[in-house]
């Protein structure tokens, strides 16, 4: 076995522990909450030593923010799948929204940790700026709508909350309430979402 082939083992084993940790972790959180998943839990849950999570992380704060970072480049992969920028201004957003409401719906923990924790204290300014960096290519799709009189000329948070507000909605109804979301229901959503903030002449 070469040099390089060693590297490539030991690199594979260690992002392996790491997903391990994060996939313990947001377990964890999601059946006793921040204050009650000690670094000690998430160790014996990813079966690993304290001391190897400690290898990659500072404190448990510091591996929540990692946490919060790699869900938010999951959600901008999943919201980016077979998208296409030749697709009309309406045909790009419904696709954006409907591939969000889905991942929310797959991985109803990841959707959890993020409605309950992105406003919380220990995620650092570092890591809301790096969200909004990942981000960027839906937010730069909304600036380019509003530049072609396609959206509404709204401040981003504005239109931010008139489409994410209904998929937060929606998404607990079904996770929560059972409330099944079906493909013809999520469509009707996102045409009415696109309805609120389109440009309309009047």
């Amino acid at each position: 076995m070469n040099v390089h082939s060693v590297f490539e083992m030991v690199e594979t084993k260690a992002k392996d522990k790491r997903t391990l940790i994060m996939r313990a972790t947001i377990e964890s959180l999601s059946q006793h909450g921040f204050q009650g998943t000690p670094i000690s839990m998430i160790a014996e849950k990813a079966g690993v030593g304290a001391g190897t999570i400690y290898r990659y992380f500072e404190n448990k704060e510091h591996l929540i923010n990692e946490l919060f970072t790699d869900i938010k480049r999951d959600v901008i992969k999943a919201m980016l799948k077979d998208y296409r920028e030749e697709g009309s201004y309406k045909e790009r957003f419904k696709h954006l929204w409907m591939n969000l409401v889905q991942f929310c719906i797959d991985h109803p923990q990841e959707f959890h940790f993020v409605e309950q924790y992105r406003y919380a204290s220990f995620v650092s300014h570092v890591t809301r700026e790096q969200s909004f960096i990942i981000l960027s290519p839906v937010l730069q799709f909304f600036i380019e709508a509003k530049r072609a009189k396609a959206m509404k000329d709204l401040p981003l948070y504005t239109i931010i909350s008139l489409t994410y507000g209904p998929i937060v909605s929606l998404s607990k109804l079904h996770i929560d309430h059972n409330q099944s979301l079906t493909q013809e229901r999520i469509e009707q959503a996102a045409e009415a979402c696109w309805d609120a903030v389109r440009f309309s002449l009047k």
